[in-house]
């Protein structure tokens, strides 16, 4: 026989029935009893079983910022989501607001989707803290008439679902994320911004794949209900199967036959490319017997079409840009390149497989902890010292405050320079920071706490910019053609002797000019130049 000693009836215990013949009310709801039911064998007291087993204590979304413990009716309480008296049935209550809401009511409006009430504007200007993000404000607001929840007008307009570019789910509206997440407030991030999230108050929530975003986050990476293909294949098209290594394969883009090669091999002239990402070739790679043609295994991998959480649409590989020469315009890090690139030409919008494979989690050695993608952040880069270069954000530390920029994320580890017979290391601490640091290269002072190339054997330290450039992967020698000028131009570095540029007249700032070898010109690598430009 089951025995219970419940709150609301702590003279007696209370048996438990499975049949029960006779007539009563349920003290928890005020509903015909019927079994199975909890009975005190000596007064009239009846409890439904559910009734019984209620929680004492709940996070409700019409009260989010405070528990809400459950109390045996009461004459003097009125419930404040249908204002009837509490006197007949059990009903929550806040002790901190004096907030109450009865049983029926909390079941009916306790859904996950969001709150379900009406919010009323308060014409009169006031200073308050938003109850849904957390902001404080002074300015006209709106409260809930049922549950008293004070909030800003933008955020009574923020939709019940939003699509955005960083989850191929649709996000719901929760307004009080303690009731979904089981969490404490230091262990959850928005996974836009990578700031900790305040579970007291509203976000973005994503149940299949424990994607959360703050309010504001989730508003900047909104995209229209047709723009996405929320397609299941992230990746597509690709030449391997998987764990699959191959001897030889025909690659999209090349036109003979690649050959898998797992040592060092010969090149006919220094400093030979990969040609998919423009970085020095180390095996395994594939090469073509008949053309000096390089590319790693990693690259010759990459599949022809690929989801970018930075983008709506499926972006495509290609082989070449649509800038000058072939190059390609990363929105990431904002430099022209060389090399494979994805692209969705309907939009005009393109990365570099640098930027574009980067791990949404980033290990990286300049930095001791890991680095996560915050798509919304304009955090400076500690690497640098600048903002952002494009609209995708940088990679931010949940431990400490780091930024590191896409730029600087995808510099080369080891780079060989003209003035130096040994190979130089990207280097992220100065051992002397005590000293005056200069850049031997331009002379001026280096910033200590910030990245630079550095030589042990020689004690060479210089700016990541004035080694590689503002654009590194760029392949110096090709010959391309330009509609407006009849002979073969190619791409040089400028150097510190360069003369003006014999289109515009400026001075160059940048460190690759476009040059014709037969009529000597010297031009910027600017569009607006290059249409000006004519043979003389």
């Amino acid at each position: 026989m089951e025995v219970i000693r419940h709150f609301s009836h702590e003279e007696h215990p209370m048996i438990f029935v499975k049949e029960f013949g006779g007539e009563g009310v349920c003290l928890g709801c005020n509903k015909s009893v019927c079994a199975p039911a909890y009975i005190c064998s000596h007064c009239n007291f009846f409890l439904h079983k559910s009734c019984a087993e209620l929680s004492t204590e709940i996070q409700h979304l019409a009260h989010p910022n405070h528990t809400l413990l459950l109390q045996k009716p009461s004459e003097s309480k009125l419930c404040d989501a249908c204002r009837r008296d509490c006197d007949r049935c059990f009903f929550y209550h806040c002790n901190s607001c004096d907030f109450d809401i009865d049983i029926e009511c909390a079941s009916k409006s306790n859904t996950d989707d969001g709150h379900q009430h009406e919010f009323v504007p308060i014409f009169q200007q006031i200073h308050f803290t938003c109850e849904l993000c957390g902001e404080d404000r002074n300015s006209a607001a709106q409260v809930c008439r049922i549950c008293q929840l004070l909030v800003d007008t933008l955020c009574t307009q923020m939709p019940r679902t939003i699509k955005i570019m960083a989850d191929r789910h649709l996000l719901t509206l929760i307004y009080s994320l303690a009731k979904v997440i089981k969490e404490h407030d230091d262990h959850v991030f928005c996974k836009l911004c990578y700031k900790q999230i305040k579970l007291k108050y509203a976000g973005y929530y994503c149940q299949q794949c424990d994607f959360v975003a703050h309010l504001s986050c989730a508003h900047k990476n909104r995209i229209g209900a047709n723009d996405i293909i929320l397609s299941s294949i992230e990746e597509e098209g690709t030449i391997f199967k998987e764990g699959e290594e191959l001897e030889e394969l025909k690659h999209f883009y090349h036109e003979h036959n690649l050959f898998l090669s797992r040592n060092q091999v010969e090149v006919h002239h220094e400093h030979k490319l990969c040609e998919g990402c423009m970085q020095s070739i180390s095996p395994p790679l594939y090469t073509c017997e008949q053309c000096d043609y390089f590319l790693h295994s990693k690259c010759a991998r990459l599949p022809l079409k690929k989801q970018d959480p930075t983008h709506p649409h499926l972006l495509t590989l290609y082989q070449f840009g649509f800038h000058i020469g072939d190059t390609v315009g990363c929105n990431a890090c904002r430099r022209l390149s060389h090399g494979f690139a994805y692209a969705c030409l309907e939009c005009n919008y393109s990365l570099d497989i640098r930027c574009c494979l980067i791990m949404k989690t980033l290990q990286h050695e300049g930095h001791q902890h890991s680095l996560f993608h915050a798509i919304n952040s304009v955090q400076e880069c500690n690497s640098c010292g600048e903002g952002p270069k494009g609209a995708n954000g940088v990679f931010l530390c949940k431990e400490c405050n780091f930024a590191l920029g896409f730029e600087c994320a995808t510099l080369p580890l080891k780079v060989e320079y003209e003035l130096d017979r040994h190979p130089l290391l990207l280097t992220y601490t100065a051992e002397n920071d005590y000293e005056d640091c200069y850049c031997l290269i331009c002379e001026k002072e280096r910033n200590p706490n910030q990245w630079f190339y550095y030589c042990e054997k020689c004690d060479f330290a210089a700016h990541p910019r004035c080694i590689v450039g503002r654009h590194p992967y760029i392949k110096y020698g090709r010959d391309f053609t330009w509609p407006d000028h009849q002979h073969p131009l190619n791409f040089v570095r400028r150097t510190e002797d360069s003369r003006p540029c014999d289109s515009c007249g400026e001075i160059f700032d940048e460190d690759v000019a476009i040059n014709c070898t037969q009529c000597k010109s010297f031009i910027h690598l600017w569009i607006e130049c290059m249409k000006k430009f004519r043979i003389k």
